[in-house]
């Protein structure tokens, strides 16, 4: 590129008459400095980024973090008694547990009959692969050793959790009422170990059945009904990824329930597609204008979903207008669907099993679904936003509860209905489950299937509804009858 002539980049250059310009022109002389700043635009698509064989794991997004005081980041999303990875590495409050891991990578070494030098040897063969995995701001403070080390010790000691059953059987170094904070820890978004570092350090273990072992440990505290056998392991970034897996169903057989983004009614993409071709016809006279267009462009990958009318319509509505739940037999997110039968509908949900970890843990997935290198179906997200536009009293909580869809072991509906207000307070509400809202919708928008909902809902709700309609009708019976024989000649 000429650094003192104008710069197309590949823009189309139009003809036509040049106005006049009566004004003196000034030369500016452009400095070196200048020049350099003009040269990296030029060659900013040039380059392309290195890419890690290995995913990343990335800080709690920013837009998470408004609006959110040191002791909620604190209590959602740092590390309560254990640090695994260099984010949290060396925190007083978590200084004291750091000599236990060296107890859990003798127990599980032992375990798996391998020497400690073979394998951190393999880590730091992979050091650089790991170190890419981490924001370069925090791992710049740890040498290569160090690092490795660091690895070392954090992966024994969560492979030795894992094989003492997360705690459900005895172990020489935790205590009980410690699990359960162990436990919580590992699921936290900054606090992640790369799960080829994991594998790493079992390729040479042997010990049998490991991976079904990994696959109870996250199925640890989910209601009965939930399967994880088919989920890959070998797909997974970290632990926190295997659990979003879980609980989206992920490797199961059978099709999801809801519309991802891929899955979206042809109609729908062809109105996208149809919207796009405007824009492009309408921007091509400029340049300047086609960059534009390319970056509003962006707004089809975060569609911001439109509410349907009834979405914001909570248990007691919907009931009403003859649109009643139902479990969906499985504990997987993804299990969302909408059966119409003339003037009732079932909204069959999953099983969701409410305990003190609930917030920490969603809060993570939600912000894991932020982060750039993330899957992009923000399948939890739109989840907890769906589930969300239903609960909002503590009496929809009840409901849920009666349903068997909900299991709440805080003790008060008021505390659920305020964690998912809370959770979902600032998200964007995505496309994912459109599919089923829009049956909602249509079933809703039969008004006569409504008002028969409604009558029914009204009169026949109840055994005391039902004695009164009787009595009503009895009434106007014997009314009648009387009125008949009132008239001269009957």
């Amino acid at each position: 590129m000429n650094v003192g002539q104008p710069s197309s980049w590949n823009c189309d250059q139009t003809e036509g008459p040049k106005p006049e310009i009566e004004e003196h022109r000034i030369d500016v002389e452009i400095s070196d400095r200048v020049k350099n700043w003009i040269g990296s635009v030029g060659n900013a698509k040039e380059g392309t980024p290195s890419q890690n064989p290995w995913p990343s794991i990335p800080k709690v997004p920013d837009q998470m973090l408004r609006g959110t005081t040191s002791s909620d980041f604190k209590k959602f999303y740092e590390p309560r008694v254990i640090s695994l990875g260099p984010y949290h590495h060396g925190k007083p409050h978590l200084h004291s547990w750091e000599n236990i891991k060296p107890l859990c990578a003798k127990e599980f070494l032992a375990a798996s009959c391998q020497r400690i030098e073979d394998v951190y040897k393999k880590i730091e063969r992979n050091i650089e692969k790991v170190r890419k995995c981490y924001d370069t701001n925090t791992t710049i403070k740890y040498d290569d050793e160090t690092l490795a080390w660091m690895m070392l010790m954090d992966g024994c000691f969560i492979l030795q959790f894992i094989l003492s059953g997360g705690g459900g059987r005895d172990t020489k170094v935790l205590r009980k009422h410690q699990i359960r904070f162990v436990h919580e820890d590992l699921f936290l978004l900054e606090n992640q170990l790369p799960f080829r570092v994991l594998r790493l350090i079992l390729e040479g273990a042997r010990i049998t059945m490991m991976n079904d072992r990994i696959k109870e440990f996250i199925n640890i505290g989910k209601p009965e009904g939930t399967s994880v056998s088919e989920m890959p392991l070998e797909k997974g970034a970290h632990l926190l990824d295997l659990l979003r897996s879980a609980l989206l169903g992920s490797g199961r057989g059978g099709d999801k329930k809801m519309i991802s983004k891929q899955q979206q009614p042809e109609q729908e993409k062809q109105e996208l597609a149809d919207d796009e071709q405007e824009k492009q016809e309408a921007y091509a006279h400029s340049c300047c204008c086609r960059r534009m267009k390319e970056f509003l462009s962006f707004q089809f990958l975060f569609p911001i979903h439109r509410f349907v009318q009834l979405s914001r319509k909570k248990e007691s509505e919907l009931n009403a207008a003859g649109i009643h739940f139902q479990p969906s037999g499985s504990s997987f997110l993804t299990d969302i669907s909408f059966e119409s039968h003339f003037f009732y509908g079932y909204l069959k949900l999953p099983y969701l099993f409410i305990d003190d970890f609930t917030k920490s843990k969603f809060l993570n997935l939600v912000a894991y679904e932020m982060c750039p290198d993330a899957p992009e179906d923000y399948e939890v997200t739109s989840f907890l936003c769906f589930l969300d536009s239903l609960i909002d009293h503590p009496d929809d909580v009840k409901e849920l509860r009666s349903k068997k869809i909900l299991y709440n072991s805080l003790g008060s509906d008021e505390e659920v209905a305020r964690i998912f207000n809370e959770i979902t307070d600032g998200l964007v509400y995505l496309d994912v489950c459109k599919g089923v809202e829009d049956d909602i919708q249509k079933h809703y928008n039969k008004r006569v299937n409504t008002w028969i909902a409604q009558a029914l809902h009204d009169h026949f709700s109840s055994p005391w509804t039902i004695m009164a309609f009787i009595a009503a009708v009895f009434i106007i019976l014997l009314t009648g009858v009387q009125t008949y024989f009132a008239i001269p000649g009957n």
